[in-house]
């Protein structure tokens, strides 16, 4: 990890320069008194503190509309600042940004970064490095050494025409050396910006870049040991050097984990940590930074080692996110980057041979990180658009490149000028702001959800002993009841058999890496999660109530940000072959009150508009204050309305996968439009394709009814859409689970008027949105469905001979019963 200078930088030199100013200069009598606020230090640095917040959020709102990244406004907000633009006035930096003034300044945000440094130690989880995969193994080597290598021959190749001030100090070596690395924190940062954090490039970017930063973390400090250890130039020295770092990695693993975990063991599930606790974990953190400074090391290496102990998620990564991270990262960590710019002073930018040689080097490592991470890519078989997007993503740089060049140019080793490190700063903006719009034009995760086949019920069901495969989505254990109530009457049977597919989905907190994985059950010495209890629930019901060998259930666990969680949704319910995906409606009533969570709502949204396979959405309304534990609660009386178009057939043929089940009464309703006079031959001459397919199902369906007395077809004619919501609102009481098409963007006769309805719920379409409300149905559940996007089919591929199946299918259910 890259060193951080605690001096002073001189904006006109390159040397740290002493700063003397008064004591007791804190706080202004203000100017009635007679006083100049700006000359004492609480209202100045409160001032410069606000000044920089506001014009480096100023800028972002501006450009995030072009893709740009925070940082990138945060650099150009300090070029502004600084002597480059308006601090090219002496009355404006002896104003507002006083020599001793970024002295605090510089303190404040030194301080925000070893924060930062634990906080990122702690959301990373090693374990995924037991298993990296060899693609994010070659693309790692690939993206770093390659560079590397370039820059290395250009070195040797050219250095006789180098100029001393860039030769002397192994200032290249160690460019090239950070520049071809990809640094993990700030990935994470920069995909989280551009929503692709738990994409499929994500991951395997995310898995990269811990490789080589983890590699790096141990590389440097071993670094540090040696160079200390030859400054000391005596054994004892050397001994005490190398006792110290060892002492520290064994405290940190022996004391400090056991007590984390200890702490974390007697959490309750979901709960934060107590204040007391927070404090103190902050408290170790600078007592340890300041330890490791005393010993010699840099003040990040100590609370990089204690965030990497502790684990993240909850208790401990999410205290961090939601108490620390608001502060610290959001107001007082962006001043280190700002400071950065403030120092870059392009008037410097005299000597074309120095700068231009630093351009080389940087073109080199991004051109070689490129066009290795690209090559790596196409080796494993990925698109040549993904490959070039996987070797832009690693180009991006961050807070971790702007450290090591205040380390370059202030700090310990201070082998850079002022000039060099105004134009690593401009290389590493202009990299960034160039690398962040293309990443965002090439890649779009959304595209690659497009499944080649059907991925419907319909063509399940047109298959001879058709093996359904569900993917269910659950939140919490509030949803499993509910849900393992339907798989109940769902009939699975050794000749109906279904792979089930279980995904726990949990919104990142406390992580950086986005998980998307099979379910391990927790270690015995580790707390158990809520993923324990969801899974449990399902294998138990899957051993007590189902036959041996109906249900193959696969349990998943995802972890990512909501607004971005339907990728994996998505990818997943792609990969297992879904032929549906359900999830659970995004309000919950456990009986006292109605609970709502919009993120769950932004979630349904996109997996409706992005899902390779059928979606349906399920509003429970029968298990107030249901546990895990209690699925006594029966759906025996079904109903589906039917207004016609693809939704619609979707959700009859999800019905009538439910009817294999003998005991189970399906009704179905359909609405036409009334219309005296109508001659049914002119009608039928006239329809369009899908009225058609809408008449040609409804007459199969009239054909197992006259051999199912437990099905039953109704009409029922009105005039417009306040006719079909009484009908509905008739008759819902009467049944115990209803079946709806979503008929997103559908509008007809039959819902005309019916649109002031859907503003609450738009994504589950009119009825849909209508019958979500407890005014219609208070106590019936509901099942909202929607076909798989893009496939257009003759009812799903129900031609005579799969009609004929199905009706053997019911015919044979009923002789059994």
């Amino acid at each position: 990890m890259s060193l951080i200078s605690f001096s002073l930088l001189n904006i006109t030199g390159g040397t740290p320069e002493p700063v003397c100013y008064e004591n007791g200069i804190v706080n202004s009598k203000g100017w009635f008194l007679g006083d100049k606020p700006l000359n004492y230090s609480v209202p100045l640095i409160l001032l410069d503190i606000s000044l920089i917040f506001l014009l480096s959020n100023a800028i972002h709102f501006v450009l995030k509309r072009l893709g740009q990244s925070r940082f990138v406004a945060e650099l150009l907000a300090g070029i502004i600042l600084g002597p480059s633009m308006i601090g090219r006035s002496r009355a404006f930096r002896d104003e507002l940004f006083k020599d001793w003034a970024r002295v605090i300044l510089d303190t404040i945000s030194i301080t925000s970064v070893v924060m930062f440094i634990f906080t990122v130690g702690v959301k990373t989880d090693l374990t995924l490095l037991r298993k990296p995969g060899r693609r994010s193994l070659a693309i790692a080597a690939a993206g770093t050494i390659l560079p590397f290598l370039l820059c290395l021959v250009m070195f040797f190749a050219c250095r006789r025409y180098f100029p001393n001030d860039v030769t002397q100090d192994s200032l290249l070596y160690f460019l090239a050396s950070r520049l071809s690395l990809s640094s993990f924190p700030v990935l994470a940062t920069a995909l989280d910006e551009l929503q692709l954090l738990n994409s499929e490039l994500g991951r395997i970017v995310m898995s990269a870049s811990l490789i080589t930063d983890v590699t790096d973390w141990i590389v440097s400090a071993l670094a540090s040991a040696i160079v200390m250890i030859t400054r000391a130039g005596h054994s004892g020295a050397a001994i005490g050097i190398i006792g110290s770092l060892i002492f520290g990695i064994l405290f940190v693993m022996c004391v400090v984990r056991p007590a984390v975990m200890w702490v974390s063991r007697r959490t309750p599930i979901g709960e934060l940590l107590l204040e007391w606790q927070f404090l103190t974990m902050l408290l170790t953190v600078l007592v340890i930074s300041v330890a490791t400074q005393v010993l010699g090391f840099n003040a990040i290496l100590g609370p990089l080692l204690l965030g990497l102990a502790i684990p993240g998620g909850m208790p401990f990564g999410q205290t961090l996110t939601q108490r620390l991270e608001p502060v610290c990262m959001g107001l007082f960590l962006p001043i280190f980057n700002v400071l950065a710019g403030y120092r870059t002073d392009l008037n410097d930018l005299k000597d074309v041979s120095s700068w231009g040689l630093i351009e080389m080097v940087v073109v080199l490592c991004v051109i070689g990180k490129l066009v290795g991470a690209a090559a790596a890519s196409r080796y494993f078989g990925m698109s040549t658009v993904d490959s070039i997007s996987v070797g832009l993503m690693l180009n991006v740089k961050g807070i971790i490149e702007v450290a090591a060049f205040n380390t370059y140019a202030w700090g310990d080793i201070q082998i850079a000028s002022v000039e060099h490190f105004s134009m690593l700063i401009i290389s590493i903006l202009v990299v960034t702001a160039i690398v962040m719009p293309l990443i965002k034009y090439l890649y779009d995760p959304k595209t690659h959800y497009v499944a080649r086949k059907p991925r419907t019920l319909q063509y399940a069901n047109a298959k001879p002993n058709s093996h359904l495969r569900i993917m269910i989505c659950v939140h919490s254990d509030e949803n499993v009841a509910p849900i393992l109530d339907l798989w109940t009457i769902c009939h699975v049977t050794v000749e109906f058999p279904v792979t089930l597919t279980v995904l726990h989905l949990n919104e990142i907190a406390g992580h950086n890496l986005p998980v998307l994985r099979a379910y391990k059950p927790s270690h015995h010495s580790a707390p158990i999660t809520p993923s324990d209890h969801i899974m449990n629930a399902f294998r138990y019901f899957e051993q007590k109530n189902m036959e041996p060998g109906a249900t193959t259930l696969h349990p998943y666990v995802a972890i990512a940000p909501y607004a971005t969680l339907f990728n994996d949704v998505c990818y997943l319910a792609l990969q297992r072959n879904a032929h549906f995906l359900l999830l659970p409606f995004h309000k919950i009533n456990d009986g006292t009150q109605q609970k709502v969570n919009y993120g769950h709502q932004s979630l349904n949204r996109n997996v409706f508009a992005y899902a390779p396979c059928t979606v349906v959405i399920f509003i429970d309304r029968n298990l107030a204050g249901a546990t895990c534990a209690n699925t006594n609660h029966l759906l025996n009386r079904l109903v589906v309305y039917f207004l016609g178009g693809e939704d619609d057939r979707e959700a009859l043929a999800l019905a009538l996968r439910f009817c294999y089940n003998p005991n189970l009464q399906l009704t179905v309703v359909r609405f036409l439009l009334l219309s005296p006079g109508r001659d049914e031959a002119v009608d039928k001459k006239s329809m369009d394709k899908e009225e058609r397919l809408d008449e040609e199902t409804m007459e199969r369906f009239r054909e197992l009814c006259r051999s199912q007395e437990r099905m039953q077809y109704l009409e029922e004619h009105v005039v417009d859409g306040e006719g079909t919501a009484a009908v509905i609102r008739a008759m819902s009481e009467k049944f115990d689970l209803l079946f709806v098409g979503r008929r997103k963007g559908l509008d007809s006769e039959l819902t005309k008027g019916l649109t002031e309805w859907c503003k609450e719920c738009p994504e589950l379409g009119i009825l849909g949105d209508m019958l979500a409300t407890s005014e219609f149905t208070e106590k019936v559940s509901v099942l909202v469905v929607q076909q798989q996007k893009g496939y257009k089919g003759d009812g799903g591929g129900q031609t005579e001979s799969s009609k004929k199946r199905r009706e053997k299918k019911l015919a044979g259910v009923t002789v059994e019963r």
